[in-house]
């Protein structure tokens, strides 16, 4: 195969593809950049097309889809098209600007004998998701996957998907959603900018807020069945209806997230305080966000029963059992979690161990446990004063 660069094989879950080479496009430190390679392929995010298929299967099963539908506007190497073809048994429509992108995803279709369930075409991704209703393709799910910010995509998206379907959204621009580069956040995605610090949930928060608040414009109400914050990335699993009454009832979920410098509460609130309701100091406001549940405790339950189905595929079985059975503990609990070492800075105690922290807790009444977001978090119900009331007796 002459493609003018040099490629390998490798494997991920239940497929076999050709990739660039990846030692040819190594940084200084030995580090693969994937942005480098003429083709793009980021091993790491192997991750992530691991939930994409076991949400896939779960979805198609729950619904009872004769025929799963699946997008994927930017193919790359085509490696998240055949994986869902492949393992999740979906027809899929791919496309990419680039022409070597969209010679090795038929490339690795054929390889892997689903050229006739996966399309790949060359077109831009907004061009391409626009023609689909005029080629009566009806999707399932919408797969964004971009480098950056899937802002410019969303809105294309959403027209383009079935009356009731899932959008399924990578962010990996996590330094604006987190807060850190306050006008791109602004300037992205209309959000009143702000770093708290609860700020990966904040990142979640705020990209799930800002999709509810651009289905909404199209009449679309939207169900969050799974969003999460892993490695450098976010991502987010929105089940869209169509109708206006779902569209006003999803903006009921949207509010703003609270944060006091001085004392460490937290909130989230459809109309947040200016100023804390424990020690008066003027509160850090984000928003507007989601401030509804980052997960179905159904769904995600489904997903592990196809995850152990699926165990001998997957690339990272553990890492995903792992994750859904961390998100599910996590489910009840809206509020943000508690950064365990910024509210002992400001309580100026040392920091008890994580497991302590969250027990003591439990034995006090309260769901308590700790989070995905930040080895260094933890998240509950108990209100500020009994967080701060734990701690301070924990210390003697």
């Amino acid at each position: 195969m002459d493609v003018g660069f040099p490629v390998r094989v490798v494997r991920e879950g239940g497929v076999e593809i050709v990739v660039p080479d990846m030692d040819v496009y190594r940084r200084p430190n030995g580090v693969y950049e994937p942005a480098w390679a003429p083709v793009f392929y980021n091993p790491r995010m192997a991750f992530n097309r691991d939930i994409a298929v076991v949400f896939a299967r779960t979805y198609a099963r729950l619904r009872g889809l004769d025929k799963l539908v699946v997008v994927e506007p930017l193919a790359g190497s085509g490696v998240r098209a055949v994986r869902y073809a492949v393992e999740a048994g979906a027809i899929v429509f791919a496309s990419d600007i680039d022409s070597d992108a969209v010679y090795l995803s038929r490339v690795n279709a054929e390889r892997n004998k689903v050229s006739e369930r996966v399309r790949v075409e060359k077109a831009d991704a907004n061009e391409f998701m626009a023609r689909l209703p005029r080629m009566g393709v009806k999707p399932t799910i919408i797969d964004i996957d971009p480098f950056g910010s899937p802002a410019p995509f969303l809105d294309t998206a959403i027209q383009a998907l079935r009356p009731r379907g899932v959008l399924a959204v990578t962010a990996t621009d996590t330094a604006p959603l987190s807060g850190t580069h306050p006008r791109a956040l602004r300037r992205r995605y209309d959000v009143r900018p702000g770093r708290l610090a609860w700020e990966k949930e904040q990142a979640v928060r705020i990209l799930a807020g800002y999709i509810i608040r651009r289905a909404a414009a199209h009449e679309y109400g939207v169900r969050i069945l799974l969003a999460y914050y892993v490695d450098y990335y976010v991502r987010i699993y929105a089940e869209l209806w169509r109708g206006a009454g779902r569209a006003d009832k999803s903006l009921e979920q949207l509010g703003y997230g609270a944060y006091c410098y001085s004392c460490g509460y937290t909130s989230l609130a459809s109309n947040p305080l200016e100023r804390c309701p424990y020690c008066q100091a003027q509160l850090g406001i984000v928003g507007p966000l989601y401030i509804g549940k980052l997960c179905d405790e159904s769904f995600i339950e489904e997903m592990l029963r196809e995850a152990e189905k699926m165990w001998d595929i997957l690339a990272e079985p553990d890492r995903v059992v792992k994750l859904l059975e961390q998100l599910l503990k996590e489910c009840d609990i809206v509020k943000p979690y508690y950064r365990l070492d910024k509210l002992c800075s400001i309580l100026r105690m040392n920091m008890p161990k994580m497991n302590t922290v969250v027990e003591e807790l439990r034995n006090r009444g309260y769901n308590a446990t700790r989070t995905h977001f930040d080895p260094r978090g933890f998240k509950t119900n108990a209100p500020h004063w009994a967080v701060v009331k734990m701690l301070l007796e924990t210390r003697r």
